[in-house]
């Protein structure tokens, strides 16, 4: 079991320290809001400061937290636990039968690049034509300091990446991961909807499989899985893959289907 750290600025000193003290020394609040997977549901995130549990996030990621710029959060819902951690084993991953034909299909149509996470203005316009096709309103175009403090600025103790995919010359998505010692987390990914019928999601995810292969890590994070959420849901398909409540000790594992 890893021994999770953090800086406390008061000491000047790295301290051991249990979720529980993390979450009091790093505490930042919690936000209410109207849950965007399950209608009938309020959301309640609580967040701490990534400056001090950063270092920790690695071990933080196992108790249901994930990442926002500079902010780490995790589901405190009172009445919801719908919200669940999902990993990938990388050695034990295979890919079925349908994501053989989108691998298959995206390897013909993309070429993919690794790069630091920057900002650009070709990247604030692409994300803000994903967000007014994703949620069908109007466009709202998201400024590249908008777009620097969501998907480049990051936390102490965190590498964070873009896995890019390009086609005829032009960006066509871009995935944004965070790289730890034995994970690669997907933090967030957007696409061209003009190549949507090319499954460039579920693509991206598979070439981010392979950048962990490649890199020796030993798990990919996809973020929270929402058994009743179709837009969540879709990540139990990458199997094996293991499952658990936020906080649990004990993962359940999903096989592949027959």
């Amino acid at each position: 079991m890893r021994v999770m750290k953090v800086y406390d600025p008061a000491t000047g000193q790295w301290q051991a320290m249990g979720t529980q003290q993390i979450e009091v020394l790093a505490s930042l609040g919690d936000v209410t809001e109207a849950c965007p997977y399950l209608p009938e549901e309020k959301a309640c995130l609580h967040f701490i400061s990534g400056e001090v549990a950063g270092p920790s996030y690695r071990e933080l990621l196992d108790q249901g937290y994930r990442r926002n710029g500079v902010y780490l959060y995790r589901p405190v819902c009172a009445q919801c636990s719908a919200c669940e951690v999902l990993r990938v084993p990388i050695a034990t991953f295979q890919q079925s039968r349908g994501q053989r034909r989108v691998w298959r299909r995206g390897t013909q149509h993309f070429t993919c690049a690794v790069e630091p996470a920057q900002a650009s203005p070709g990247k604030s316009a692409l994300y803000s034509k994903y967000l007014a096709w994703q949620h069908n309103t109007q466009r709202e175009e998201i400024g590249e300091s908008q777009y620097e403090e969501f998907l480049v600025r990051s936390c102490a103790g965190v590498e964070t990446f873009e896995v890019q995919l390009w086609k005829e010359g032009a960006l066509a998505g871009v995935g944004v991961v965070d790289c730890m010692e034995d994970a690669l987390s997907s933090v967030y990914f957007y696409f061209d909807p003009a190549w949507a019928r090319l499954s460039p999601g579920t693509f991206s995810a598979l070439c981010e499989i392979e950048l962990a292969r490649e890199w020796g890590l030993k798990y990919y994070y996809l973020g929270y899985y929402i058994a009743a959420c179709r837009q969540m849901n879709y990540k139990a398909r990458f199997r094996p893959c293991e499952i658990k409540q936020p906080g649990a000790k004990e993962w359940r594992r999903v096989e592949r289907e027959q």
